[in-house]
């Protein structure tokens, strides 16, 4: 059974792709795993074709930086408002879009309203884009635009932020900070126990993970912490023959610690 998610992350993009970072991902495939959350595009502006078809998507502004974007097939998502459309007026690049069977895309004139706003467009919901249609949406589409973002909008309080993360207000600190994480290295003692968990091997105590004498930098300990990430997902698709091979290479690795 595939392994399912609600948000993409990096990860788990680059375990999908096998890229060496986010920037030098440019396909990327995530057909029906309920991802509802694709925010981590943001930080891929190399990304040529993506395919996210068959998920909980609800918007198309994550895409907006993905600058080289060429395909994108979101048909069957949860897109409510066509002018989320705008977001994509600055992809110069973009040739191919699949955006049927989302709620947006209704109504008789759907098709020459996204042609006018889209006009790069070669190919919209697996249908050529012809010269003549182009010509017609510049008369029956209608123009786009995205709402004022001030525009009835109230002053909101300034949410407190732990771990880059906002929380809901001082009332609910205590809760909401028991969900996060309190550093890289508490997290990597989990992470890194429940993949033991997993390989029938014993817990490792967290002196083990957290000595001083290792001294790591932040952003080693936050790299490990999201290659366990990843090593969690993967691990759930391997069979047993698999599972004894990658248990050997820990217990190899944790000889050399």
């Amino acid at each position: 059974m595939e392994t399912t998610l609600n948000s993409l992350t990096g990860p788990i993009v680059l375990a999908r792709t096998r890229a060496p970072d986010l920037e030098s991902v440019r396909k990327l495939n995530c057909w029906g795993s309920e991802i509802d959350d694709i925010s981590i595009v943001r930080e891929m502006p190399n990304l040529e074709i993506c395919s996210v078809s068959v998920n909980d998507i609800t918007t198309l502004k994550d895409f907006e930086a993905c600058e080289n974007l060429q395909e994108l097939y979101i048909r069957n998502n949860k897109i409510q408002e066509l002018t989320d459309i705008c977001y994509l007026k600055g992809l110069e690049k973009l040739r191919i879009l699949w955006l049927s069977d989302n709620p947006c895309a209704v109504g008789d004139n759907y098709r020459m309203t996204v042609i006018r706003n889209l006009p790069q467009l070669q190919k919209l919901d697996n249908v050529v884009v012809e010269d003549d249609e182009k010509t017609a949406a510049k008369e029956q589409g209608e123009e786009l635009s995205l709402p004022d973002p001030d525009q009835g909008s109230e002053p909101s309080e300034e949410k407190p932020v732990i771990n880059g993360e906002a929380i809901a207000g001082g009332d609910s600190e205590s809760n909401d900070v028991k969900k996060l994480p309190k550093d890289p290295v508490t997290l990597s003692w989990e992470e890194t126990n429940k993949i033991r968990e997993q390989l029938g091997l014993k817990p490792l105590p967290i002196e083990k993970i957290g000595s001083p004498k290792s001294a790591p930098t932040h952003s080693t300990r936050t790299r490990n912490a999201h290659v366990l990430q990843a090593v969690l997902i993967l691990v759930k698709e391997l069979d047993r023959d698999s599972l004894e091979i990658v248990e050997t290479a820990i217990r190899k690795r944790l000889d050399t610690l």
